[in-house]
Parts: structure tokens; C-alpha cells; sequence
């Protein structure tokens, strides 16, 4: 009965606003869906690839993408694109997530998120360096894109190295567990919030009887 009411208390101080966003697509590279990305802009050339790696993940596989400058002169984008197919959106807001670290050390470059959606303007997150990436431990990288057209089925991501203009600018990142979550209106906060109150008043009911 002691625990019972604890659990009950603690339902009840629930911040609902803090019930972020609802899972609706996961890869984990757990096999190869390296199929899911295409090499675009300098991603095409000889010194760039993009390569499954079924171990050295964050729990299992991951994915190598790797661009280095071969030149002097020239900055290089080397940009891999997937394009998630995701269920009908209900919500205009997405939130996504991913594991990023560096496989080997990025040089002179800059690491950046693109994304393009039906109705969301490019909101783009740049210099991902910046975020505590690194070669010995796995970063979670957080994104919400805000505005995407309702009823949409389909979340594009472009990932980025920006290399300089310099003979060997570039490296390797890998990426691993990307989820894309839904973020809920108001309204099914209010369902929510609902749900849970006829719950406790139901469980008061039975512990009372």
C-alpha cells in the first residue's frame, strides 16, 4: 500500500510539458542500411565513401562517412543525404536524434546537419564539432525541426563535411541510432494529462475498496 501511494504521488507531479516527444522511426545499423544514404556534391568523388561497419557502433554496427581533401585551393563538401520514411505526420514538429564520433580525427572542416522538409524552411544545425563530439566516446546530438506540413512521410537529413581548402582537410565521422520523434500539440497533452488523471482515479478506487 506504501508503494502504491508513492507511485500514485509521483504520477500525479508529472509535468506534462515535460512529455517530449513520441518515437516513430529508428535506425539502429544494426544490419546495413547504408542503402538509405546517397553520396551528393563532392561525396561523389574518389576520395570520399560511405561504409557500414557491422561493430564499433553504439551497441552493434554503425556508419563510416569519410571525405579528405586530396588538394590544395579547393574546399570540399562532401555530403551524404538520406531521406527517412516515417509515418504520416499528425504534428508539425520532429525532433531528431542521433550518436555521432569521430573514427578518425577531423581536420580543418566544419560538421553540419542540412535538412529540407515539405513546409519547414531549412533549419539547419552547423559546426556539430561543437557539440562534444570526439574519438573515444559517443555524443547524442539533439534537432527539432519546427513547420514540417502535416501528413508528411518523409524526413530528409544531409550530413556534412565542410572541408577546407587545404591537402588533407576532412576525416571520418560515424553516426549510429538515429530516432525520429514526433513532438506532440497541446492537445495531446491535454489527452495525456487526461488519461492519467481517470487513471488515478480509478487505482484510488480499487485501493480504497
Amino acid at each position: 500500500m506504501k508503494n502504491l501511494n508513492l507511485l500514485l504521488i509521483s504520477l500525479s507531479s508529472l509535468s506534462f510539458g515535460n512529455i517530449y516527444a513520441v518515437e516513430i522511426f529508428r535506425m539502429d545499423f544494426a544490419t546495413d542500411t547504408s542503402s538509405e544514404f546517397s553520396p551528393v556534391a563532392d561525396a561523389t568523388n574518389a576520395e570520399a565513401s560511405l561504409a557500414y561497419k557491422s561493430t564499433g557502433g553504439n551497441f552493434g554496427g554503425a556508419l563510416a562517412l569519410t571525405g579528405v581533401n586530396p588538394s590544395d585551393g579547393i574546399g570540399k563538401s562532401y555530403i551524404w543525404l538520406a531521406n527517412m520514411a516515417v509515418p504520416a505526420l499528425s504534428a508539425e514538429d520532429v525532433t531528431i536524434s542521433f550518436d555521432m564520433k569521430y573514427d578518425t580525427p577531423i581536420n580543418n572542416s566544419a560538421i553540419h546537419l542540412l535538412t529540407s522538409n515539405p513546409g519547414a524552411p531549412n533549419q539547419n544545425m552547423f559546426d556539430l564539432q561543437n557539440q562534444g563530439i570526439n574519438e573515444n566516446t559517443w555524443t547524442t546530438i539533439s534537432h527539432t525541426i519546427s513547420g514540417i506540413t502535416p501528413g508528411n512521410t518523409n524526413i530528409q537529413m544531409q550530413f556534412q563535411i565542410a572541408a577546407g581548402a587545404i591537402a588533407g582537410a576532412g576525416g571520418s565521422l560515424l553516426l549510429d541510432n538515429i530516432i525520429i520523434s514526433q513532438v506532440p500539440e497541446p492537445s495531446t497533452y491535454a489527452l495525456i494529462a487526461g488519461f492519467v488523471a481517470f487513471s488515478l482515479i480509478t487505482i484510488r478506487r480499487k485501493l480504497t475498496k
